[in-house]
Protein backbone atom coordinates (compact mmCIF):
# COMPACT_ATOMS: atom_id res chain seq x y z
CA UNK A 1 0.00 0.00 0.00
CA UNK A 2 1.59 3.66 -0.98
CA UNK A 3 -0.02 6.19 1.27
CA UNK A 4 -0.10 9.67 0.34
CA UNK A 5 2.91 11.53 2.51
CA UNK A 6 5.86 13.42 1.58
CA UNK A 7 8.47 12.01 2.81
CA UNK A 8 11.21 14.72 1.53
CA UNK A 9 11.66 16.17 4.88
CA UNK A 10 12.48 13.01 6.82
CA UNK A 11 14.90 12.20 4.34
CA UNK A 12 16.69 15.90 4.53
CA UNK A 13 16.62 15.59 8.33
CA UNK A 14 18.89 12.28 7.82
CA UNK A 15 20.89 13.35 5.64
CA UNK A 16 21.59 16.27 7.79
CA UNK A 17 22.04 14.55 10.80
CA UNK A 18 19.12 16.48 12.59
CA UNK A 19 17.73 14.15 14.29
CA UNK A 20 15.50 16.79 16.47
CA UNK A 21 13.40 16.86 13.63
CA UNK A 22 14.09 13.79 12.84
CA UNK A 23 12.25 12.15 16.04
CA UNK A 24 9.23 15.21 15.50
CA UNK A 25 8.31 14.29 12.29
CA UNK A 26 8.49 10.85 12.54
CA UNK A 27 6.06 11.09 15.71
CA UNK A 28 3.39 12.32 12.51
CA UNK A 29 3.12 8.68 10.75
CA UNK A 30 1.84 6.22 11.77
CA UNK A 31 3.24 2.51 12.04
CA UNK A 32 2.48 1.13 8.34
CA UNK A 33 3.74 4.84 6.57
CA UNK A 34 6.67 4.35 8.86
CA UNK A 35 7.10 1.05 7.24
CA UNK A 36 6.97 2.08 3.91
CA UNK A 37 9.85 4.65 4.41
CA UNK A 38 11.70 2.60 6.39
CA UNK A 39 11.57 0.22 3.54
CA UNK A 40 12.73 2.50 0.97
CA UNK A 41 15.60 3.60 2.63
CA UNK A 42 19.21 3.17 2.37
CA UNK A 43 20.55 0.30 5.22
CA UNK A 44 22.33 3.25 7.37
CA UNK A 45 19.13 5.50 7.27
CA UNK A 46 16.51 2.67 8.02
CA UNK A 47 18.26 2.45 11.83
CA UNK A 48 18.98 5.82 11.93
CA UNK A 49 14.38 6.54 11.68
CA UNK A 50 14.26 3.12 13.47
CA UNK A 51 15.81 4.29 16.63
CA UNK A 52 14.39 7.52 16.33
CA UNK A 53 10.63 6.06 17.82
CA UNK A 54 10.11 5.11 20.93
CA UNK A 55 9.95 1.48 22.28
CA UNK A 56 6.48 1.02 21.82
CA UNK A 57 6.35 2.04 18.30
CA UNK A 58 8.93 0.09 17.54
CA UNK A 59 7.42 -2.97 18.17
CA UNK A 60 4.23 -1.57 15.91
CA UNK A 61 6.32 -0.62 13.10
CA UNK A 62 8.57 -4.24 12.76
CA UNK A 63 5.21 -5.44 11.77
CA UNK A 64 5.29 -3.42 8.37
CA UNK A 65 8.98 -4.03 7.29
CA UNK A 66 10.04 -6.32 4.78
CA UNK A 67 11.77 -9.88 6.12
CA UNK A 68 14.74 -8.74 5.32
CA UNK A 69 14.84 -5.56 6.62
CA UNK A 70 13.13 -6.19 10.06
CA UNK A 71 16.60 -9.22 10.63
CA UNK A 72 19.05 -5.80 9.43
CA UNK A 73 17.24 -3.98 12.75
CA UNK A 74 17.33 -6.15 15.03
CA UNK A 75 20.84 -7.42 14.26
CA UNK A 76 21.96 -3.80 14.18
CA UNK A 77 20.44 -2.20 17.57
CA UNK A 78 22.24 -2.72 20.89
CA UNK A 79 21.66 -5.46 23.33
CA UNK A 80 19.78 -3.35 25.58
CA UNK A 81 17.79 -2.22 23.21
CA UNK A 82 16.91 -4.99 21.29
CA UNK A 83 16.13 -6.93 24.31
CA UNK A 84 13.40 -4.50 25.63
CA UNK A 85 12.04 -4.90 21.73
CA UNK A 86 12.01 -8.75 22.22
CA UNK A 87 10.21 -8.58 25.14
CA UNK A 88 7.18 -6.45 23.96
CA UNK A 89 6.85 -8.32 20.80
CA UNK A 90 4.47 -11.33 20.52
CA UNK A 91 6.00 -14.37 21.71
CA UNK A 92 5.57 -16.28 18.41
CA UNK A 93 6.81 -12.89 16.02
CA UNK A 94 10.09 -13.06 18.10
CA UNK A 95 10.98 -16.58 17.71
CA UNK A 96 10.44 -16.29 14.24
CA UNK A 97 12.43 -13.20 13.95
CA UNK A 98 15.46 -14.24 16.06
CA UNK A 99 16.09 -17.70 14.50
CA UNK A 100 16.83 -15.62 11.25
CA UNK A 101 19.38 -13.91 12.59
CA UNK A 102 23.09 -15.14 12.27
CA UNK A 103 24.26 -17.93 15.07
CA UNK A 104 26.22 -15.86 17.14
CA UNK A 105 24.13 -12.65 16.97
CA UNK A 106 20.85 -15.05 18.26
CA UNK A 107 22.84 -16.42 21.64
CA UNK A 108 24.53 -13.27 22.28
CA UNK A 109 20.81 -11.46 22.38
CA UNK A 110 19.31 -14.67 24.53
CA UNK A 111 22.06 -14.07 27.17
CA UNK A 112 20.42 -10.82 27.39
CA UNK A 113 17.11 -12.03 28.08
CA UNK A 114 15.54 -12.70 31.62
CA UNK A 115 15.77 -16.80 32.11
CA UNK A 116 11.71 -16.72 31.72
CA UNK A 117 11.70 -15.21 28.04
CA UNK A 118 14.54 -16.95 27.13
CA UNK A 119 12.56 -20.77 28.12
CA UNK A 120 9.55 -19.23 26.15
CA UNK A 121 11.73 -18.84 23.01
CA UNK A 122 13.35 -21.95 23.31
CA UNK A 123 9.96 -24.41 23.99
CA UNK A 124 8.45 -22.45 20.99
CA UNK A 125 11.81 -23.23 18.53
CA UNK A 126 11.44 -26.64 19.45
CA UNK A 127 8.18 -26.61 16.62
CA UNK A 128 8.91 -27.67 13.27
CA UNK A 129 8.04 -25.08 10.31
CA UNK A 130 5.05 -25.44 9.10
CA UNK A 131 3.04 -26.96 12.35
CA UNK A 132 0.92 -24.99 14.30
CA UNK A 133 3.55 -24.74 17.16
CA UNK A 134 5.75 -23.03 15.22
CA UNK A 135 3.05 -20.56 14.57
CA UNK A 136 1.08 -20.35 17.97
CA UNK A 137 1.94 -17.73 21.06
CA UNK A 138 2.75 -18.52 24.75
CA UNK A 139 0.66 -15.08 25.07
CA UNK A 140 -2.49 -16.11 26.80
CA UNK A 141 -4.77 -15.92 29.63
CA UNK A 142 -5.12 -18.72 31.90
CA UNK A 143 -6.99 -20.12 35.43
CA UNK A 144 -6.73 -23.06 36.95
CA UNK A 145 -10.09 -25.06 38.29
CA UNK A 146 -10.56 -24.66 42.07
CA UNK A 147 -11.28 -20.84 41.89
CA UNK A 148 -14.02 -18.71 42.45
CA UNK A 149 -15.02 -16.00 39.65
CA UNK A 150 -13.99 -13.54 41.55
CA UNK A 151 -10.27 -14.49 41.96
CA UNK A 152 -10.51 -15.12 38.44
CA UNK A 153 -11.06 -11.50 37.50
CA UNK A 154 -8.38 -10.26 40.03
CA UNK A 155 -5.72 -12.90 38.57
CA UNK A 156 -6.87 -11.41 34.89
CA UNK A 157 -7.48 -7.48 35.72
CA UNK A 158 -3.56 -7.71 36.99
CA UNK A 159 -2.17 -10.70 33.92
CA UNK A 160 -4.28 -8.29 31.34
CA UNK A 161 -1.20 -5.47 30.25
CA UNK A 162 1.31 -8.22 29.15
CA UNK A 163 -1.25 -10.41 27.26
CA UNK A 164 -1.82 -10.60 23.90
CA UNK A 165 -5.49 -12.10 24.10
CA UNK A 166 -7.84 -11.25 27.38
CA UNK A 167 -11.01 -11.91 25.67
CA UNK A 168 -10.67 -15.43 26.77
CA UNK A 169 -9.40 -17.53 29.91
CA UNK A 170 -7.97 -20.87 29.50
CA UNK A 171 -9.13 -23.66 32.57
CA UNK A 172 -6.48 -25.67 33.48
CA UNK A 173 -6.14 -28.26 35.88
CA UNK A 174 -3.10 -29.09 38.32
CA UNK A 175 -1.63 -30.65 35.34
CA UNK A 176 -1.87 -28.37 32.92
CA UNK A 177 -4.49 -30.32 30.78
CA UNK A 178 -6.75 -28.54 28.99
CA UNK A 179 -10.58 -28.64 31.18
CA UNK A 180 -12.41 -25.75 29.08
CA UNK A 181 -12.79 -21.67 28.78
CA UNK A 182 -14.73 -19.35 30.03
CA UNK A 183 -15.08 -15.50 28.37
CA UNK A 184 -14.52 -12.37 30.07
CA UNK A 185 -18.09 -11.77 29.43
CA UNK A 186 -18.84 -14.88 31.57
CA UNK A 187 -16.60 -13.90 34.52
CA UNK A 188 -18.29 -10.48 34.47
CA UNK A 189 -21.84 -10.97 34.50
CA UNK A 190 -21.86 -14.07 37.34
CA UNK A 191 -21.91 -13.23 40.83
CA UNK A 192 -18.06 -13.31 42.28
CA UNK A 193 -18.09 -16.21 44.75
CA UNK A 194 -19.42 -18.80 42.11
CA UNK A 195 -16.90 -21.65 40.88
CA UNK A 196 -15.49 -21.64 37.52
CA UNK A 197 -16.22 -25.11 37.40
CA UNK A 198 -19.49 -23.81 37.07
CA UNK A 199 -19.84 -21.56 34.20
CA UNK A 200 -16.48 -22.69 31.96
CA UNK A 201 -17.41 -24.47 28.25
CA UNK A 202 -15.99 -27.38 28.40
CA UNK A 203 -17.24 -28.68 24.49
CA UNK A 204 -13.83 -26.27 23.07
CA UNK A 205 -12.33 -26.89 19.96
CA UNK A 206 -9.09 -27.17 20.13
CA UNK A 207 -5.61 -28.31 17.91
CA UNK A 208 -2.84 -29.94 17.87
CA UNK A 209 0.42 -28.51 18.44
CA UNK A 210 2.32 -31.07 15.57
CA UNK A 211 -0.65 -30.29 13.37
CA UNK A 212 0.09 -28.75 10.16
CA UNK A 213 -0.34 -24.87 10.31
CA UNK A 214 -2.70 -24.42 7.32
CA UNK A 215 -5.25 -27.21 8.48
CA UNK A 216 -5.20 -25.00 12.11
CA UNK A 217 -6.19 -22.04 10.35
CA UNK A 218 -8.48 -23.21 8.25
CA UNK A 219 -10.01 -24.50 11.35
CA UNK A 220 -10.26 -21.57 12.86
CA UNK A 221 -11.54 -19.51 10.00
CA UNK A 222 -14.29 -21.86 9.38
CA UNK A 223 -15.11 -21.66 12.92
CA UNK A 224 -15.05 -17.72 13.05
CA UNK A 225 -13.15 -17.75 16.80
CA UNK A 226 -10.53 -15.29 17.69
CA UNK A 227 -8.63 -18.26 18.81
CA UNK A 228 -8.19 -21.80 19.41
CA UNK A 229 -6.06 -23.11 21.94
CA UNK A 230 -3.17 -25.62 20.79
CA UNK A 231 -2.40 -28.84 22.58
CA UNK A 232 0.68 -31.03 23.07
CA UNK A 233 -0.13 -35.02 22.58
CA UNK A 234 -0.66 -35.35 26.25
CA UNK A 235 -3.85 -32.67 25.70
CA UNK A 236 -1.82 -29.93 27.92
CA UNK A 237 -2.49 -26.86 26.71
CA UNK A 238 0.70 -25.42 25.58
CA UNK A 239 -0.19 -22.07 23.60
CA UNK A 240 -3.07 -20.33 21.29
CA UNK A 241 -3.20 -19.68 17.54
CA UNK A 242 -4.36 -16.19 17.03
CA UNK A 243 -6.79 -15.05 14.12
CA UNK A 244 -4.26 -12.99 12.61
CA UNK A 245 -1.25 -15.31 12.97
CA UNK A 246 -3.79 -17.95 10.79
CA UNK A 247 -4.41 -15.45 8.12
CA UNK A 248 -0.92 -14.71 7.73
CA UNK A 249 0.00 -18.66 7.50
CA UNK A 250 -3.16 -18.46 4.95
CA UNK A 251 -1.80 -15.89 3.11
CA UNK A 252 1.38 -17.82 3.46
CA UNK A 253 0.63 -20.48 1.81
CA UNK A 254 -1.22 -19.44 -0.99
CA UNK A 255 1.25 -16.83 -1.79
CA UNK A 256 3.62 -20.24 -2.17
CA UNK A 257 2.13 -21.92 -4.37
CA UNK A 258 1.20 -19.18 -6.97
CA UNK A 259 4.87 -18.63 -6.58
CA UNK A 260 5.50 -22.00 -7.56
CA UNK A 261 3.16 -22.07 -10.11
CA UNK A 262 4.93 -19.07 -11.93
CA UNK A 263 8.01 -21.56 -11.48
CA UNK A 264 9.55 -19.44 -8.14
CA UNK A 265 10.68 -21.89 -5.28
CA UNK A 266 10.45 -20.79 -2.14
CA UNK A 267 12.51 -22.37 0.85
CA UNK A 268 11.03 -24.41 4.18
CA UNK A 269 12.95 -22.38 6.26
CA UNK A 270 12.14 -18.33 7.79
CA UNK A 271 16.25 -17.20 6.60
CA UNK A 272 15.22 -18.98 3.09
CA UNK A 273 11.84 -17.41 2.77
CA UNK A 274 13.27 -13.94 3.53
CA UNK A 275 16.18 -14.33 0.87
CA UNK A 276 13.57 -15.57 -1.91
CA UNK A 277 11.24 -12.29 -0.83
CA UNK A 278 14.38 -10.08 -1.37
CA UNK A 279 15.10 -12.46 -5.36
CA UNK A 280 11.84 -11.49 -5.89
CA UNK A 281 11.47 -7.72 -4.76
CA UNK A 282 15.08 -7.54 -6.87
CA UNK A 283 13.54 -9.08 -9.93
CA UNK A 284 10.01 -7.06 -9.87
CA UNK A 285 11.22 -3.89 -8.36
CA UNK A 286 14.66 -3.66 -8.26
CA UNK A 287 17.07 -1.56 -10.59
CA UNK A 288 16.63 -3.49 -14.10
CA UNK A 289 20.34 -4.08 -14.89
CA UNK A 290 20.16 -6.70 -11.84
CA UNK A 291 16.90 -8.74 -13.77
CA UNK A 292 18.98 -7.87 -17.30
CA UNK A 293 22.13 -9.19 -15.70
CA UNK A 294 20.66 -12.27 -13.97
CA UNK A 295 18.56 -13.77 -16.60
CA UNK A 296 21.26 -13.06 -19.70
CA UNK A 297 23.25 -15.42 -17.58
CA UNK A 298 21.07 -17.89 -17.35
CA UNK A 299 19.73 -17.18 -20.81
CA UNK A 300 23.16 -18.07 -22.03
CA UNK A 301 23.33 -21.12 -21.80
CA UNK A 302 20.36 -21.39 -23.66
CA UNK A 303 22.26 -19.69 -26.53
CA UNK A 304 25.20 -21.60 -25.53
CA UNK A 305 22.72 -24.95 -25.86
CA UNK A 306 20.90 -23.81 -29.22
CA UNK A 307 24.56 -23.78 -30.77
CA UNK A 308 24.90 -27.01 -29.54
CA UNK A 309 21.28 -28.51 -30.96
CA UNK A 310 22.16 -26.73 -34.00
CA UNK A 311 25.74 -28.37 -34.32
CA UNK A 312 23.61 -31.88 -33.81
CA UNK A 313 20.78 -31.01 -36.58
CA UNK A 314 23.85 -30.09 -38.77
CA UNK A 315 25.96 -33.67 -37.96
CA UNK A 316 22.66 -35.72 -38.91
CA UNK A 317 22.40 -33.30 -42.42
CA UNK A 318 22.70 -35.96 -44.65
CA UNK A 319 20.07 -37.89 -42.34
CA UNK A 320 17.36 -35.11 -43.22
CA UNK A 321 18.64 -34.57 -46.58
CA UNK A 322 17.86 -38.29 -47.44
CA UNK A 323 14.67 -38.44 -45.18
CA UNK A 324 12.80 -35.34 -45.05
CA UNK A 325 9.83 -36.79 -43.12
CA UNK A 326 12.31 -37.22 -40.25
CA UNK A 327 12.32 -33.13 -39.77
CA UNK A 328 8.69 -33.34 -39.46
CA UNK A 329 9.04 -34.97 -35.59
CA UNK A 330 11.57 -32.33 -34.24
CA UNK A 331 9.08 -30.42 -32.51
CA UNK A 332 7.35 -33.38 -31.17
CA UNK A 333 10.62 -34.23 -29.63
CA UNK A 334 12.29 -31.20 -28.08
CA UNK A 335 7.95 -30.06 -27.13
CA UNK A 336 7.18 -32.79 -25.05
CA UNK A 337 10.18 -33.32 -23.03
CA UNK A 338 9.87 -29.47 -22.68
CA UNK A 339 6.42 -29.54 -20.81
CA UNK A 340 7.61 -32.66 -18.98
CA UNK A 341 10.99 -31.02 -17.89
CA UNK A 342 8.32 -27.90 -16.63
CA UNK A 343 5.89 -29.89 -15.33
CA UNK A 344 8.31 -31.15 -13.13
CA UNK A 345 9.91 -28.02 -12.08
CA UNK A 346 6.48 -26.82 -10.86
CA UNK A 347 5.56 -30.04 -8.89
CA UNK A 348 8.94 -30.14 -7.29
CA UNK A 349 9.01 -26.09 -6.40
CA UNK A 350 4.91 -26.64 -4.56
CA UNK A 351 6.04 -30.37 -2.97
CA UNK A 352 9.20 -28.24 -1.30
CA UNK A 353 6.86 -25.05 -0.40
CA UNK A 354 3.99 -27.42 1.38
CA UNK A 355 6.56 -29.95 2.71
CA UNK A 356 5.82 -32.63 0.60
CA UNK A 357 8.85 -32.96 -0.70
CA UNK A 358 11.94 -33.39 2.07
CA UNK A 359 15.78 -32.56 0.43
CA UNK A 360 17.09 -34.84 2.66
CA UNK A 361 15.29 -37.71 0.92
CA UNK A 362 15.45 -35.61 -2.14
CA UNK A 363 16.72 -39.14 -3.94
CA UNK A 364 13.76 -41.01 -3.45
CA UNK A 365 10.96 -37.88 -4.95
CA UNK A 366 13.66 -38.49 -7.93
CA UNK A 367 13.49 -41.87 -8.20
CA UNK A 368 9.38 -41.74 -8.14
CA UNK A 369 9.36 -38.71 -10.74
CA UNK A 370 11.54 -40.36 -12.53
CA UNK A 371 8.90 -43.32 -12.29
CA UNK A 372 6.13 -41.46 -13.20
CA UNK A 373 7.87 -39.78 -16.35
CA UNK A 374 8.77 -43.13 -17.60
CA UNK A 375 5.35 -44.10 -17.76
CA UNK A 376 4.48 -40.88 -19.45
CA UNK A 377 7.36 -41.76 -21.81
CA UNK A 378 5.85 -45.29 -22.62
CA UNK A 379 2.10 -43.83 -23.23
CA UNK A 380 3.08 -41.29 -25.36
CA UNK A 381 5.72 -43.17 -27.17
CA UNK A 382 3.46 -45.57 -28.06
CA UNK A 383 0.66 -43.24 -29.32
CA UNK A 384 3.52 -40.96 -31.05
CA UNK A 385 5.00 -44.02 -32.46
CA UNK A 386 1.63 -45.23 -33.96
CA UNK A 387 0.84 -41.86 -35.56
CA UNK A 388 4.24 -41.11 -36.85
CA UNK A 389 4.00 -44.69 -38.50
CA UNK A 390 0.60 -44.51 -40.30
CA UNK A 391 1.20 -40.34 -40.79
CA UNK A 392 4.59 -40.15 -42.63
CA UNK A 393 5.80 -43.88 -42.22
CA UNK A 394 3.65 -45.64 -44.29
CA UNK A 395 2.93 -43.42 -47.24
CA UNK A 396 6.55 -42.51 -47.40
CA UNK A 397 7.20 -46.59 -46.92
CA UNK A 398 9.26 -45.52 -43.89
CA UNK A 399 7.43 -47.68 -41.37
CA UNK A 400 10.52 -47.73 -39.38
CA UNK A 401 9.87 -43.96 -38.87
CA UNK A 402 7.68 -44.51 -35.95
CA UNK A 403 9.70 -46.44 -33.85
CA UNK A 404 12.48 -43.86 -33.88
CA UNK A 405 9.84 -41.43 -32.79
CA UNK A 406 8.37 -43.70 -30.23
CA UNK A 407 11.40 -44.93 -28.22
CA UNK A 408 12.82 -41.18 -28.67
CA UNK A 409 9.73 -40.33 -26.46
CA UNK A 410 10.01 -43.30 -24.58
CA UNK A 411 13.90 -42.13 -23.42
CA UNK A 412 13.45 -38.36 -23.36
CA UNK A 413 10.59 -37.60 -21.41
CA UNK A 414 11.82 -39.79 -18.20
CA UNK A 415 15.15 -37.61 -18.87
CA UNK A 416 13.27 -34.10 -18.57
CA UNK A 417 11.26 -35.73 -15.33
CA UNK A 418 14.45 -36.40 -13.64
CA UNK A 419 15.94 -32.83 -15.13
CA UNK A 420 12.77 -31.14 -13.08
CA UNK A 421 13.78 -32.40 -9.83
CA UNK A 422 17.89 -32.23 -10.33
CA UNK A 423 18.19 -29.08 -11.73
CA UNK A 424 16.11 -27.21 -9.27
CA UNK A 425 16.83 -29.10 -6.58
CA UNK A 426 21.04 -28.26 -7.35
CA UNK A 427 20.52 -24.73 -7.92
CA UNK A 428 18.86 -24.60 -4.33
CA UNK A 429 21.60 -26.20 -2.50
CA UNK A 430 24.14 -23.56 -4.19
CA UNK A 431 21.58 -20.89 -2.85
CA UNK A 432 21.23 -19.34 -6.41
CA UNK A 433 18.54 -17.75 -7.45
CA UNK A 434 16.42 -20.45 -9.05
CA UNK A 435 13.32 -18.52 -10.19
CA UNK A 436 14.86 -17.95 -13.87
CA UNK A 437 17.79 -20.44 -13.87
CA UNK A 438 16.11 -24.02 -13.78
CA UNK A 439 14.53 -24.19 -17.26
CA UNK A 440 17.72 -22.89 -19.11
CA UNK A 441 19.99 -25.92 -17.93
CA UNK A 442 16.58 -28.41 -18.67
CA UNK A 443 15.65 -26.99 -22.22
CA UNK A 444 19.37 -27.25 -22.92
CA UNK A 445 20.19 -30.77 -22.07
CA UNK A 446 16.91 -32.56 -22.75
CA UNK A 447 17.25 -30.83 -26.55
CA UNK A 448 20.46 -31.99 -27.01
CA UNK A 449 20.64 -35.75 -25.66
CA UNK A 450 16.73 -35.74 -27.30
CA UNK A 451 17.73 -34.94 -31.02
CA UNK A 452 20.79 -36.25 -30.67
CA UNK A 453 18.73 -40.02 -29.74
CA UNK A 454 16.49 -39.11 -32.56
CA UNK A 455 18.75 -38.69 -35.13
CA UNK A 456 20.90 -41.88 -33.94
CA UNK A 457 17.75 -43.90 -34.37
CA UNK A 458 16.64 -42.51 -37.37
CA UNK A 459 20.01 -43.19 -38.74
CA UNK A 460 20.44 -46.85 -37.20
CA UNK A 461 16.71 -47.92 -38.04
CA UNK A 462 16.05 -46.55 -41.26
CA UNK A 463 20.33 -46.98 -42.61
CA UNK A 464 21.03 -43.75 -44.07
Amino acid sequence: MTHDFDFAPIKNALETGNRQQLEALVQELNPASLGELINKLEDQHKLQTYLALDTEDRVDVLNYVEPNTQIHLLDSLSADDAKILIEKMPHDRRVDLLNQLPADRKNELMRHLAKKERDDIIELSKFEEGTTGAIMTTDYAVVQTGITVGEAIEKLRLEAPDRELIYYAYVIDADRKLIGAVSLRQLIVTEPSKQISDILTTDLEKVNANEPDHVASRKLKKLDLIALPVVNDEDKLVGIITFDDAMESIEEDVSDTMYQKAGVMTGTSSREKARDVLFSKKLTQGNVLYPVRLRITFLFVTLIGGFLVGGVIDRFEDVLSAIIVAAVFIPVIMDMGGNVGTQSTTIFARGLALGHIKLERIWKHIAREMGIGALIGLILGILAGLGAYYWQGVPNELPLIGLAVGLSLVIVLPLAAFLGFLIPYLLLKMGWDHAPGADPFITTIKDFVGLTLYFTLVSLFIGV
